[in-house]
């Protein structure tokens, strides 16, 4: 179990171990273009395959890949990542390739993940939330059959923009979803929204602070569920 460390401290010590791991490795950082997944941050046995099932902020818009907080964990954690996030996706939501999260899951559990990382998305939005509720029901449940040993987590959707209150209905049916299948929920939070420096210009999606930000309570949540 890790220790719980300050948000500041915790933001120090990512950005250094993300920096030495790209060093060591002596690769290039992978172009910022949806679909590419990330990684492996580590490779090896006794690593664990994670999958990350999102939208533009996992994928890290706008930055490179990575600068995502899924890059910045899986560095921490020492996971086998594969951020399979793609901007415009949602559960309903289809992105500029005409696909949403169902995609996704395919590739998790295509790589046999060990665990997988699965968000709500403020994509969804207007949306109807049963349809959307029922995708999201769908898409657990075909994780949970294909993976019956693999860790699932939720998580609530992050936004520079949309309110809790809009994003209630999304968060709570994922929520249930999870929870339905002996998965666990993460309480993320808003960890950039309306902070400054943490946020881009176009309003929505973090800086590289805001993703380390972003990471930051990721771990905190993790070591709640050590």
């Amino acid at each position: 179990m890790h220790p719980h460390r300050p948000l500041a401290v915790a933001v120090t010590a990512l950005s250094a171990l993300l920096l030495g791991a790209i060093a060591l490795s002596g690769c290039t950082t992978a172009s910022s273009v949806p679909g590419v997944a990330v990684g492996p941050a580590v490779s090896g046995e006794g690593h664990p395959t994670v999958a990350v099932i999102g939208d533009s902020i996992e994928s890290g818009t706008g930055l490179r890949p990575a600068q995502a907080w899924p890059a910045l964990v899986a560095v921490d954690r020492r996971w086998e990542l594969e951020n399979y996030s793609v901007p415009g996706a949602g559960f309903v939501a289809l992105a500029d390739d005409e696909q949403d999260f169902g995609a996704q899951v395919d590739q998790a559990i295509a790589v046999r993940a060990d665990m997988v990382l699965i968000g709500a998305s403020d994509n969804d939005l207007g949306r109807d939330i049963s349809t959307v509720s029922a995708a999201m029901t769908a898409a657990v449940e075909r994780l949970r059959t294909a993976l019956p040993h693999a860790r699932i987590l939720g998580f609530n959707a992050l936004t520079g923009q949309a309110s809790d209150g809009d994003l209630a209905p999304l968060n709570e049916a994922l929520r249930g979803a999870v929870t339905a299948v002996g998965g666990h929920w993460l309480d993320l939070g808003q960890p950039y929204r309306g902070r400054a420096g943490l946020v881009q210009d176009d309003g929505e999606h973090p800086t590289p602070a805001g993703q380390q930000a972003i990471a930051a309570a990721v771990l905190e949540r993790l070591d709640d569920r050590a």
